[in-house]
């Protein structure tokens, strides 16, 4: 096992807290501003099934994932990237109100790694946050899909 250090990705969002817990959030996930396909069972032990298209150039990429912890407009946290006997990733998303305009979300990703020819899965996960805050707050604040 290579030890990590946990990943944080934090992004200041232009709209209240209920808004964008929502569009990260909700039965359909990330779609239509990042994946394609998403489904979400909004409950502890809820499953979580991620897909994309558009993208990945075309070709399919399926993954399925598990709620640990559910609190609107707080707290979600769960474990994706499913190899042999688990997930890779475990995530925390945080979201705090910035008075009633603003939101400051937050991802912390520990992503295990057991040899280090597999650091371009944490390096991939880095990247796809990035990107996924990116396309987030264009959706959010000026409703534009820039995929």
């Amino acid at each position: 096992m290579i030890e990590i250090p946990k990943m944080e990705f934090i992004e200041y969002f232009n709209a209240p807290i209920e808004k964008v817990w929502q569009i990260f959030v909700n039965p359909n996930g990330w779609d239509p501003w990042f994946t394609d396909g998403m489904k979400l069972e909004l409950k502890e032990g809820g499953g979580i099934f991620f897909r994309w298209v558009r993208l990945t150039h075309g070709e399919t990429v399926e993954d399925k994932g598990i709620t640990m912890i559910f609190e609107p407009c707080k707290n979600w946290e769960f474990w994706w990237y499913e190899y042999e006997d688990g997930f890779r990733s475990h995530v925390t998303m945080s979201f705090q109100a910035n008075g009633d305009k603003g939101t400051w979300v937050k991802i912390q990703d520990k992503v295990l790694v057991t040899e280090i020819n597999e650091l371009p899965i944490a390096f991939g996960c880095a990247f796809g946050w990035g990107q996924m805050l990116c396309l987030a707050k264009a959706y959010i604040e000026k409703g534009l899909i820039l995929i």
